[in-house]
């Protein structure tokens, strides 16, 4: 028993002595990494019309939100003519009280004859008939209602303000959507449509890629490095330019695949940010780069 013991006891120090001594892995390098886009967009037309203008050529830089080409919108600015004019005059209607103070005058001048008319009757029974004062005491019930109808169409008007108010804004709108505006920052790489040609809403127009930030994708072996030790770890990316001149990027592991391929490898990539030299980016999408995985953040 007891040589069976002394025996674990060495087989563990062993164990524990070859666990300390194992090498820690060295950093992976990864070669033939693919340099992808991570964001491009074919600018559908959402409205159909006429091809305006195109103000952007192959190979522009454009900003978000810029405006690279128009569809005829002649239409749509008569439309919104009409309404902007029809909400200026609803706005005027809405405003002008005439009405409320004609009918709050009328009922001061019907109390005074009513009261008149009652202090008459006080004065000398008889002086006044009845139906007389029925009469005006009908006409001040009279104007009470014509305040209230007053302010009830005052109401409606400040409702049809509203109205005419979204006939604009969509008219406007319907302008804005004329004009193909670009969803990112990037580079016009293709035109799809030109001037003059007639586009139906989804009909790309144009293609643009977003240059300054890139994927650089690549595989490890399952077997060598855990996914746990590539997570966020900072990489070094060297591309080949021409006659053997060689740059390098620095960035972090942004996304390492759950899965396994058949050949026992797993997908990593880290996303850089792209430079410029002159009108030209470094890196492109389609070349091939190698990539330097630092498993020890101090590396570089």
């Amino acid at each position: 028993m007891r040589s069976c013991v002394i025996a674990l006891a060495l087989l563990w120090s062993a164990t524990v002595t070859w666990a300390q001594q194992a090498p820690a892995p060295s950093d992976p390098r990864l070669t033939a990494c693919l340099v992808s886009l991570i964001q491009e967009v074919q600018i559908p037309a959402q409205e159909a019309g006429v091809v305006q203008l195109i103000s952007v050529d192959e190979g522009s830089t454009v900003k978000k939100d810029e405006v690279l080409a128009k569809i005829d919108d002649s239409l749509a600015q008569a439309q919104f003519d009409r309404a902007k004019y029809e909400y200026h005059a609803a706005k005027r209607d809405s405003d002008n009280d005439v009405d409320i103070r004609f009918a709050v005058a009328g009922k001061l001048v019907a109390e005074a004859e009513h009261d008149a008319g009652r202090e008459a009757v006080q004065q000398v029974p008889g002086a006044i008939s009845e139906s007389e004062m029925r009469r005006r005491k009908f006409q001040v019930q009279r104007s009470e209602l014509g305040i209230e109808q007053a302010q009830h169409e005052q109401e409606l008007s400040k409702l049809t303000v509203q109205a005419r108010k979204a006939e604009a804004k969509a008219a406007l709108l319907s302008i804005q959507r004329r004009e193909v505006k670009s969803p990112l920052d990037g580079m016009v790489v293709e035109m799809l449509k030109h001037e003059g040609e007639w586009v139906n809403p989804g009909d790309p127009i144009m293609h643009v890629v977003r240059m300054d930030r890139l994927r650089v994708e690549g595989f490890l072996n399952a077997e060598e490095f855990a996914h746990h030790e590539v997570g966020n770890r900072p990489v070094t990316v060297e591309v080949k330019l021409a006659r053997g001149r060689v740059e390098q990027f620095t960035s972090t592991i942004k996304f390492v695949s759950p899965e396994v391929q058949l050949n026992g490898e797993y997908r990593v990539w880290a996303e850089v940010e792209n430079r410029r030299e002159g009108e030209h980016w470094l890196l492109r999408p389609g070349v091939s780069t190698e990539m330097t995985i630092h498993l020890e953040n101090n590396e570089i």
